[in-house]
């Protein structure tokens, strides 16, 4: 009896093995939801571009950009990141039977880096398409299967697999949270969404680590993020986030030893100051949920509904007192203020390359050097940068951007964040080349995967 059970437990374990062994049928159901995008951004073209310039760019009045996205209704609505439409004058979209359709941008929200795009009527489509469901990406574990789909290098509709490495991952874009995993994420992926093994999305692919020698390290916006931005935009047709009016840093009371979130600043206007908290408070606990975790904290306000109550428990000086703040919705100061970071975070994003005092500006895509006395000099240029092909050589230096002196990276990447958040008007640079000084207006976007 014992070794016919023993053969039975293999022989279920076998065919558990073989029925893992493919994902095709799974891959297959999904397939329909996902979409390639591709987008056309001017580019205006110079007179002193250089001949080689001009033989290697077939065409200097536009340039392409590659992303993925997916269905969220069957309509047309379509979830992508805002980077990958942003700055485009056409949007195409190609489903997964071939077909082309115009689209057209519904709403944005640049905290999130998403954006929702709604296939053009005028392309007189008669058929349903499929939208993915979402899933609970706060029930995904370190470990889980993921499946990753995208449009890796405009290669078209590709899927990959690899596990959930880590969660809660922040990356240097603004406060907001990141899934990693292992499953290859390259550019073109993003937008494109992340599948667990029941077919609902738990991410949506956003980020690549891209610092030379690494490999299998990409991120994705959580599920639980992506569901309440695009409800809210196809609701309002824009993120209505909620506001306590208060800025935060961890801290410990003096007095108690307990830990949680230093009040550092306060709006007087605010819910919170009415209900008596002020600079040097302590909240300790909030509806039920320790202190512990800023980020979290931050991303759980901005998502209550607007007259929400928040309940904290609050250190003064020493003592204990328990408020309920009501949530109002987050001013146009604030939001601008949030906004700005997530745009300058973004763009700030850059990595070293194997000379320590080289840094690559992927928002450029440029690799630069500190020049002596001042300025940035250029030690590699892409031709897919917003400088190729305006006359700019590699060994040029950057003197100016927007009329301020340069002299470190952080210099040039905070002018193109406040360019970004300035209604992403082109960025002004005083050039240095061999044997000339001379202005280039260049239009700058968010870093793309």
């Amino acid at each position: 009896m014992r070794i016919l059970t023993l053969i039975l437990y293999f022989l279920i374990m076998i065919t558990s093995a073989q029925a893992n062994e493919s994902y095709a049928d799974l891959v297959e159901e999904l397939m329909p939801s996902v979409v390639n995008i591709s987008t056309e951004k001017a580019v205006v073209s110079q007179d002193n571009a250089d001949v080689d310039n001009l033989m290697l760019n077939h065409s200097l009045n536009g340039k392409e950009s590659l992303g993925s996205g997916f269905f969220i209704r069957n309509d047309g609505h379509i979830l992508t990141n805002f980077h990958v439409i942003n700055g485009a004058k056409r949007i195409s979209v190609t489903t997964n039977d071939g077909t082309v359709y115009d689209a057209k941008v519904k709403a944005i929200d640049n905290v999130s880096d998403l954006a929702i795009l709604k296939i053009d009527g005028k392309t007189g489509h008669t058929k349903d398409f499929v939208p993915a469901k979402f899933g609970d990406a706060d029930k995904a574990r370190i470990g889980d299967i993921v499946l990753t789909f995208g449009n890796p290098y405009g290669l078209g509709i590709s899927v990959s697999q690899g596990i959930i490495s880590a969660k809660s991952r922040s990356i240097g874009l603004g406060e907001q949270q990141y899934i990693q995993t292992d499953a290859a994420i390259n550019q073109g992926n993003s937008g494109g969404p992340m599948f667990d093994l029941n077919g609902e999305v738990i991410g949506v692919n956003s980020a690549i680590f891209t610092m030379q020698g690494a490999n299998g390290v990409g991120f994705a916006l959580p599920s639980n993020i992506a569901t309440w931005v695009s409800n809210q935009l196809l609701t309002n047709g824009k993120v209505r986030r909620g506001w306590v009016g208060m800025n935060f840093a961890n801290g410990v009371d003096q007095y108690t030893g307990e830990s949680g979130f230093v009040v550092t600043d306060i709006e007087e206007d605010s819910n919170a100051y009415r209900e008596g908290l002020r600079v040097g408070d302590i909240i300790t606990a909030y509806n039920d949920r320790k202190a512990d975790d800023l980020n979290t904290f931050i991303q759980f306000v901005e998502q209550l509904d607007i007259g929400q109550a928040l309940r904290v428990k609050v250190l003064s000086g020493g003592m204990e007192t328990r408020n309920v703040i009501r949530v109002q919705e987050m001013p146009q100061k604030a939001l601008k203020e949030v906004t700005n970071k997530a745009l300058i975070e973004n763009a700030k994003s850059l990595h070293q390359d194997e000379d320590k005092d080289v840094f690559y500006i992927s928002e450029l895509n440029i690799a630069v050097k500190e020049a002596d006395p001042r300025g940035l000099k250029i030690v590699k240029l892409e031709r897919i940068s917003p400088l190729y092909g305006k006359g700019i050589k590699e060994g040029d230096v950057i003197l100016e951007a927007d009329r301020e002196d340069i002299y470190s990276p952080d210099n040039l990447l905070d002018s193109i964040g406040n360019a970004l958040s300035d209604d992403m008007r082109p960025i002004s640079l005083l050039i240095q080349g061999l044997n000339d000084v001379f202005y280039v207006d260049i239009e700058v976007g968010l870093e793309n995967d």
